[in-house]
């Protein structure tokens, strides 16, 4: 009888751990839930068009620009929203031409 006791009751602590186990590993924290009322707020940080890299900045007036990459943006300097960007053209390479007489067959 004492085994059969002691078999029984371990499976019942047994199960109740499991159950306990995997409600504990399913249920999630309130600071990791999403309130679908809640108003959503921008990322902290430079936007996004501000990537890694170098970068120019000047202010004129009522404005800012930055030089990143080959755009130029013009923001306000009020709130630093951006009002127009502009792609600036690449330039051309050219290979340099050696000077008459240098490199080459000797005369």
């Amino acid at each position: 009888m004492r085994t059969q006791r002691g078999i029984t009751y371990g499976l019942v602590v047994t199960i109740l751990f499991v159950l306990a186990l995997s409600g504990w590993t399913r249920a999630t924290p309130a600071s990791g839930q999403n309130d679908p009322a809640a108003p959503t707020q921008p990322p902290l940080g430079p936007p996004r068009f501000m990537g890694g890299g170098p970068a120019a900045i000047a202010a004129s007036g009522d404005y800012v620009y930055v030089l990143r990459g080959g755009t130029v943006y013009q923001m306000k300097a009020s709130d630093l929203s951006v009002v127009t960007q502009k792609d600036l053209p690449t330039p051309t390479v050219t290979a340099p031409t050696p000077p008459p007489g240098a490199g080459g067959n000797p005369p």
